[in-house]
């Protein structure tokens, strides 16, 4: 998977140009691939890299260059190694200067993209699964449940084991035979708006003795947006909320606005002639 872009920053030595950071993270139900967007951990060694924008050398135009970025210690801890870690989540924090990847049986860690250096932030994970949004119009970051369902996490404190502070159901429940194909994905449409891509396959039979088997893929997507839960004053002068798609909620607390979600349209397609949708972004 890619992390968003992020802004050139540090001293001497640290990423300079727009960054991408290609984080190696594993889809549970997801078949092999040869696509580079999919990478799983390996024993013989992970690689973070960073796609940077700029010239090489000063006679030379600028371009896309792949820059090689030190493992997570995981990667060389013997007692982790066993474990096999898995990058679970990750997600971009501090404006752009920091990284932060959960990986299963290893805990979560931090990579400052100006001094290249990972340390260990704690024994616990990211509350959310995969690529994790931040928002900035609602000072929060959004992500997957481990049930896919929309939710969200303040991820400003990291001295302590972040939490979910709301989860939306989007009320999709497709037929029975329709059998996940691999993990949902999330995709950032900015200021609070998403889409989240779900994707389905179905074998049915067909022929005289029924013994020809006919598989079809199906990417489902559908658009969602998450804002402010409005007020309103009744008589008495107490203020009851617009129970407008009810579900999840902010933590109240702090002047946090309490949040809802909007569902938005759904749109299914149907692959043809061998072709299945693996990533969305």
């Amino acid at each position: 998977m890619e992390a968003p872009l992020l802004p050139a920053r540090g001293p001497q030595g640290a990423l300079r140009g727009p960054v991408r950071a290609h984080l190696p993270l594993r889809r549970r139900h997801t078949p092999p691939s040869s696509s580079s967007m999919e990478l799983s951990y390996t024993d013989d060694g992970d690689q973070f890299e960073a796609y940077v924008y700029g010239q090489r050398k000063p006679t030379s135009f600028k371009s896309w260059a792949c820059q090689p970025l030190p493992p997570p210690p995981f990667v060389r801890d013997p007692a982790c190694r066993k474990l096999h870690p898995q990058i679970t989540s990750y997600a971009v924090a501090g404006g752009g200067a920091q990284i932060l990847v959960s990986a299963e049986g290893a805990g979560t860690y931090c990579m400052d993209t100006g001094t290249r250096k990972l340390s260990a932030v704690g024994r616990w994970m990211l509350p959310l699964y995969g690529r994790v949004e931040y928002v900035p119009e609602l000072g929060l970051w959004f992500g997957l449940s481990a049930k896919h369902q929309l939710s969200d996490a303040d991820l400003s404190d990291l001295d302590s084991r972040p939490r979910r502070v709301g989860t939306w159901k989007e009320e999709f429940d497709p037929p029975e035979d329709w059998k996940l194909l691999q993990e949902p994905q999330l995709v950032n449409l900015g200021s609070g708006r998403f889409c989240v891509a779900r994707f389905f396959h179905t074998t049915t039979t067909a022929g005289y003795y029924g013994d020809e088997f006919i598989d079809r893929a199906f990417g489902v997507l559908t658009g969602v947006e998450v804002v402010p839960r409005v007020y309103e004053r009744n008589r008495t002068g107490s203020g009851d909320a617009s129970n407008n798609c009810d579900g999840g909620n902010g933590n109240g607390n702090g002047g946090r606005a309490k949040l809802r979600m909007v569902k938005h349209r759904s749109r299914c397609h149907v692959s043809a002639n061998g072709t299945v949708i693996e990533s969305v972004f």
